[in-house]
């Protein structure tokens, strides 16, 4: 059963993440989303209209009045001005939100990387299953014609041998569904280009135990205060600080002054005018939106807190998970992986020199390809451990920047 198709496109992690940043619906929405507010920040510094009125009086009426020869036409010109320092509130307001705009798309880049890295790494893990699979069920399929002439010499029975039939029914089937679970996994990873078509795809690339330390849980926490969704809380805060200010800002009634010139038609004669106005705060001194505006800055510094309570949450079961799985694989692979596959190897021989039965050979295979499967299982929750982890600290961010300026 092949596991792969010869026009199968070959793919590094480095490359699958650059791809994702450069095709992700979500990225590119996060990355328009900053245009947004750089726009809404140009609009907020841009003053009231002035306004041109024409007002005609004494037309269309009775008498004297009947037509226009007797209208006075006014001409005026009106401009509000904006108190209280409502223009400078709103500015600052817009670039605020510029700012957040920005973190909220560095956080939607870290989570892509993240979940295309588990992606990645799925791949390679659902790559190595499907090979350990394929190959188990060959070397069970290779073992049938033994098992007919020894069952057509008398030297076993019917029994031995449909055990050994029905082992390679088992292992083809437990093949076919790794062959499925690795198309999806392909699918997982073009679904975070944002390609819709399926292709087959080959992860290239390690797939063993770190071998990198971390620094402690302890250190590895506190480079979370530099999270863009920890920055970005903190600045979500500091908009609503500044929304705050802007309703209080907003309480201040504007003065709209006007200037204008009227001909009198009666006696073919003009006069300026001026005017203020001014409105009276009695009953609507925008006191509901103030008192609105202080609980949402109360709302975003409470969930500031709660985004870096949950980051730390995730960072430390992530943690858990890196010390343990990674541990298992490594114990598996040097050891306990080995040891089933001579194992294997040797029943193997001993049962075609009839010292072992065909229960004992069928169970050492089983053993040495679950013990394959375990080992990869384990590696997979290990690898994506330390990705979250690198993600979450910027680890990864920090390391790459090292090796830039190496170069």
């Amino acid at each position: 059963m092949p596991v792969f198709a010869s026009d199968t496109a070959s793919v590094t992690l480095d490359e699958a993440i650059a791809i994702a940043l450069s095709q992700n619906t979500q990225a590119r929405i996060a990355f328009e989303a900053i245009g947004e507010r750089t726009a809404e920040a140009r609009q907020a510094g841009l003053p009231p209209n002035p306004e041109l009125g024409l007002e005609v009086e004494n037309v269309l009426g009775s008498g004297l009045y009947r037509g226009t020869e007797e209208a006075d036409v006014t001409l005026g010109l009106t401009q509000r001005i904006e108190t209280g320092g409502k223009r400078e509130n709103r500015k600052r307001l817009s670039r605020l939100s510029e700012a957040v705009a920005a973190a909220e798309r560095d956080v939607v880049e870290r989570r892509l990387r993240e979940a295309v890295t588990h992606a990645f790494n799925g791949l390679l893990a659902a790559q190595q299953e499907a090979e350990t699979t394929s190959a188990a069920a060959e070397r069970v399929r290779g073992l049938v014609p033994a098992l007919r002439q020894r069952f057509e010499r008398g030297a076993s029975s019917e029994a031995d041998l449909n055990r050994g039939l029905l082992a390679l029914d088992l292992a083809e089937i437990r093949a076919g569904t790794k062959q499925a679970e690795l198309r999806t996994a392909q699918q997982t990873l073009l679904a975070l280009w944002s390609e819709s078509a399926y292709r087959p795809l080959r992860a290239e690339g390690a797939f063993a135990v770190p071998a990198t330390p971390l620094p402690g849980l302890d250190e590895l926490e506190a480079m979370l205060d530099s999270h863009p969704a920890v920055l970005g809380g903190q600045q979500t805060v500091s908009v609503r600080r500044a929304a705050f200010d802007l309703e209080k800002s907003n309480a201040y009634p504007d003065v709209t002054l006007g200037a204008g010139a009227r001909h009198f038609a009666g006696t073919d004669e003009s006069a300026f005018l001026f005017s203020v106005s001014i409105p009276i705060s009695v009953f609507d001194r925008n006191q509901g939106n103030i008192d609105a505006a202080s609980s949402r800055v109360v709302q975003a510094d409470l969930d500031a807190r709660r985004t870096r309570v949950e980051l730390a949450r995730e960072l430390q079961q992530s943690h858990q998970t890196y010390s343990s799985r990674c541990r298992e694989a490594e114990r598996l692979g040097r050891s306990v992986v080995p040891t089933s596959a001579k194992t294997s190897a040797a029943i193997r021989e001993g049962y075609l020199a009839g010292r072992f039965g065909v229960l004992d050979l069928l169970d050492a295979l089983q053993t040495s390809a679950d013990s394959r499967m375990q080992e990869t299982e384990a590696l997979l929750a290990c690898r994506n451990a330390l990705a979250s982890i690198e993600i979450l600290t910027g680890l990864s961010g920090k390391e790459e920047a090292a090796e830039g300026d190496a170069q």
